[in-house]
C-alpha cells in the first residue's frame, strides 16, 4: 500500500492512517501504537474499526475526515455500517425509539405511537440481534437528550 492517510493522533504517539489492501482495493484503518508500546501495527477494515471504535476520537476523526473526502471515494460501498443502515432504515420507517447512554449502558425509549412498520422493522432486524450487536444499532439512533 503505497498512500497512507493520517487521520488521528493520540497524545501518547499512537497515529491511526487510512489507507487500501494492495490485495482487494478495499480501505483499510492502520494503527501505529507509540514507540514505547512496541509501535505494533494493526490493519482494521474500515466498516470494522467504525463498528468496534464508537465513541473514540479516531473513530469521529475518521468519519469527519470521510466527510470532507466523500466517503465514496475512501469507500465505494458507502461508508454506513450495517448497523448505521438498519438504524437509517429503522427511523427511516418513522421510528421514534431513541437511544438512552447511562455510563456506557445502551438501550432504548420508545413511544408509544411508532408506525407498525417501523415497529415490525424493528422486531424482524433488530430485536433478534445478540446484545452486542443490538447496542451498535441502538448508539446509532438519536439520543433522549437531543429531544
Amino acid at each position: 500500500m503505497s498512500e497512507w492517510r493520517k487521520f488521528a493522533a493520540s497524545s501518547n504517539g499512537d497515529r491511526w492512517l487510512l489507507g487500501r489492501d494492495p490485495a482487494t482495493d478495499n480501505p483499510l484503518v492502520l494503527h501505529r501504537a507509540n514507540p514505547s508500546s512496541g509501535g505494533y501495527e494493526t490493519r482494521t477494515p474500515i466498516d470494522a474499526f467504525l463498528a468496534q471504535r464508537i465513541g473514540t476520537p479516531e473513530r469521529d476523526a475518521l468519519l469527519g475526515m470521510l466527510g470532507k473526502d466523500k466517503a465514496a471515494e475512501a469507500n465505494p460501498s458507502d461508508a454506513k455500517t450495517p448497523s448505521a443502515k438498519l438504524a437509517a432504515e429503522y427511523l427511516r420507517l418513522g421510528g421514534t425509539r431513541r437511544a438512552k447512554i447511562d455510563d456506557n449502558i445502551v438501550n432504548t425509549r420508545k413511544w408509544e405511537n411508532e408506525p407498525s412498520a417501523a415497529n415490525d422493522f424493528w422486531m424482524k432486524h433488530i430485536e433478534p440481534m445478540d446484545d452486542r450487536q443490538r447496542r451498535d444499532v441502538e448508539i446509532e439512533l438519536p439520543s433522549i437528550s437531543d429531544d
